[in-house]
């Protein structure tokens, strides 16, 4: 083989590598906390009905 294909073969290795790295720690943390999922729901929400807050006038 050449040198051109030994480093494809190389960075196409290390890009297999680093996607399942990936994919394992999505698992890993999607599954984590699946137990508490009905617990976090409200924590994640992204509308929060409290908001904007009001901020007082300085004086009063």
């Amino acid at each position: 083989m050449n040198k051109t294909m030994n480093k494809t073969i190389r960075q196409f290795a290390l890009a297999l590598v680093a996607c399942l790295a990936v994919a394992g720690g999505a698992t890993i943390a999607a599954t984590s906390g699946e137990a508490d999922a009905p617990n976090d729901a409200p924590r994640l929400m992204l509308a929060d009905d409290n908001w904007p807050v009001p901020t007082p006038a300085p004086g009063n």
